[in-house]
């Protein structure tokens, strides 16, 4: 009874497994839509018409580098971030794939996934290291597929990847490089002045143990 139980737990298990499986793949089924390119505002965020209309297009679950952003330093990586999406979209079949959940954000730009051709502009941004997966909400269709890249990107250490806390891993965006880099040297001040009143007290106990050896 509990084997028969139990084979019939695993077939359910296996059944819904499938369902999930062929349900999230006609959720990424949404239509490809011609687009035309305008101008790249920076790395995930682009100048398009659809049905010649102007749009402002926001690549969905991927945040690059800002080099735009008010009161915001340019970071590193965001302008050839910006450069890249600029030179795959410039000159290729152009197209836009709205998620299944909602399509524009409280900006009023358009969120898609920007194709050309086949290639997935979002993953491949995500795959070279230019990108992060991030801003994660309703929109989930293809988040499997950029966390895969992400992985990839980050185990080769590209890009973003490449240096040590700038991807802030316990949230949003990036980290401050300058504020990275003074709290290492904070750090290091710190590990000297031990190392200094360990060193000190050392040589007190040196000098303190001669004189007892040369008085007694």
């Amino acid at each position: 009874m509990e084997r028969y139980c139990y084979k019939r737990g695993f077939n359910l298990n296996l059944l819904l497994l499938f369902l999930t499986l062929n349900f999230s793949s006609l959720q990424s089924d949404m239509p490809k839509i011609p687009a035309t390119f305008d101008h790249a505002i920076d790395g995930d965020t682009v100048s398009v018409k659809v049905n010649n209309r102007k749009k402002t297009v926001r690549l969905l679950l991927i945040d690059t580098p800002e080099s735009k952003k008010p009161n915001t330093p340019v970071q590193p990586y965001s302008i050839e971030a910006a450069r890249y999406t600029e030179s795959l979209v410039k000159t290729c079949d152009l197209s836009v794939q709205y998620d299944t959940k909602g399509k524009t954000d409280r900006y009023g730009r358009d969120l898609v996934y920007l194709y050309c051709g086949n290639t997935m502009i979002n993953e491949q941004l995500v795959r070279q290291g230019y990108a992060r997966v991030g801003y994660v909400y309703q929109q989930k269709d293809h988040l499997n597929r950029m966390l895969a890249a992400e992985q990839k990107a980050k185990a080769e250490s590209l890009k973003i990847w490449s240096i040590k806390g700038f991807v802030n891993v316990d949230g949003e965006g990036f980290n401050s490089i300058e504020e990275e880099r003074q709290q290492e040297t904070d750090i290091v001040l710190m590990i000297r002045e031990a190392l200094h009143r360990i060193l000190d007290a050392a040589i007190d106990g040196l000098i303190k143990g001669l004189k007892s050896i040369f008085t007694s």
